[in-house]
């Protein structure tokens, strides 16, 4: 109990340079604004958003159709959920156009995508009745945590250059843009918190009739956490306000942050080239040889050094199983920052899985292990069973999945001791090594 009050108020701690992140953006020039967080989704009044210019009805959109319609309550999953679920094709009520918006335009949007559609990006400009083929899409972002740009390096230019950027480093599934667009030349300025690119793109200007609404496309696992629209470009300390809490680890609270000059586009600009698309940090790369490494060593001990010497699982199946329940949490349900992380997860579980069979010559370890009859619990304790199950997996699992490669090494070294003493015994059958190791099982009883 005690180790679960401190892991309780670990997490707090590690959360509250989260929680206390609350952008404050400038009200001057502001179109719309919703807000979902943090101050929530009105779902009493369902299908309006809280906007701070004005309650601004989100719609639902059918470009096949060319019909709209208000957005219907959006489900609440938790007490707590935030941010306007990409559920749906909606449409926000205000004419975003050039012509009516002024030349000058930023768009800033927070937003998490787990899992890709059939849409190029979350924010598209429109005009009723066209095909998403048409749309412009000032970004596209997918569910491989990689931002994707189009546009000329020049005004003049012909050749229309493509940049990407993965957002492994700071981002960790929420990539918050702020874009700027200017009618003149088309000329484009993405930021992020790190880094920022201009290009220049006409798509807007040059279609028959401008798009002059603002459209969020569906997602399958996809939120927009805030969106704030202007009728202006913000000022460098303006942006540098907005961008500071993109940082990682609260650093946003210090004033060391420098807005990132912008780049000019180029063709794949950080584009990560991590073999076999995966893009892990140096951590999980190390994680992962380092389990698989010690999973091939005690296998060779196994069936080669030891062979024929019989062998027990020796670890905690409490362990696996919540490293399990938290690889599943931190794959389905937490967004984070790399992708193909099934891959990871299953082999620093594998690893730990394999280096936990230790030698078991005289039997001793296999005939300690109890076994409980349950069958024949009333309904109600199965019920609390699994409660309280699942809320410890949920609580416990993710820092044992986070931790799992270490605990991987201190099973190894407790299973090459083991493994050392039954090799001498092996070897010399001598009456001594034979109650070294019955001392030995004895010891591991009693920790």
């Amino acid at each position: 109990m005690k180790k679960i009050r401190l892991l309780l108020l670990f997490l707090t701690i590690m959360a509250l340079p989260i929680s206390s992140q609350i952008v404050k953006f400038p009200p001057k020039g502001q179109l719309f604004h919703y807000a979902p967080y943090p101050r929530g989704v009105s779902f009493d009044n369902p299908g309006e958003l809280l906007d701070d210019v004005r309650l601004l009805p989100m719609q639902c959109y059918d470009y096949e159709r060319d019909s709209i319609w208000k957005a219907p309550r959006q489900p609440k999953k938790s007490s707590d959920e935030r941010g306007i679920w990409l559920n749906h094709l909606f449409m926000v009520n205000a004419d975003v156009s050039f012509t009516k918006a002024g030349s000058q335009q930023t768009l800033y949007v927070a937003v998490t995508l787990d899992k890709g559609d059939d849409y190029p990006g979350p924010v598209a400009f429109v005009r009723r009745g066209e095909q998403p083929s048409q749309w412009y899409y000032p970004f596209r972002l997918n569910s491989n945590r990689e931002i994707r740009l189009e546009g000329r390096a020049n005004p003049a230019d012909t050749t229309v250059c493509v940049a990407q950027w993965r957002m492994d480093r700071y981002y960790k599934g929420l990539c918050r843009l702020l874009v700027e667009m200017d009618k003149k030349d088309g000329k484009t300025t993405v930021y992020m918190a790190d880094t920022a690119i201009v290009f220049y793109n006409t798509a807007r200007t040059d279609a028959a009739q401008e798009p002059n609404r603002l459209v969020l496309c569906p997602y399958s696992d996809g939120r927009i956490y805030e969106l704030v629209y202007y009728n202006r470009h913000l000022s460098d300390k303006e942006k540098s306000e907005v961008l500071r809490y993109g940082v990682p680890f609260g650093s946003s609270s210090d004033n060391n942050y420098t807005l990132p000059e912008p780049q000019t586009i180029r063709h794949s600009i950080d584009v990560d080239d991590s073999p076999m698309g995966i893009h892990w940090g140096i951590t999980q790369w190390i994680s992962v040889v380092l389990s698989i490494l010690l999973a091939l060593l005690s296998l060779y001990l196994r069936f080669f050094i030891m062979k024929g010497v019989p062998y027990v699982f020796n670890g905690s199946w409490i362990i696996l199983g919540l490293a399990v329940a938290g690889a599943v949490i931190y794959t389905y349900v937490m967004p984070t920052q790399h992708d193909n992380q099934y891959f990871y997860y299953i082999s620093i579980i594998a690893g730990y899985w394999l280096v936990s069979y230790a030698p078991d010559p005289t039997g001793y370890r296999q005939s300690q292990k109890k076994s409980y009859d349950l069958s024949n619990l009333p309904g109600i304790v199965w019920l609390i069973i699994i409660f309280v199950v699942g809320t410890l997996a949920w609580i416990l699992g993710p820092a044992v999945s986070y931790l799992l490669p270490l605990i991987t090494i201190w099973m190894f070294i407790k299973n090459m001791k083991t493994t050392y003493k039954t090799r001498n015994f092996k070897n010399n059958n001598t009456y001594e090594e034979y109650e070294t190791l019955a001392d030995d099982h004895l010891d591991a009883d009693r920790r």
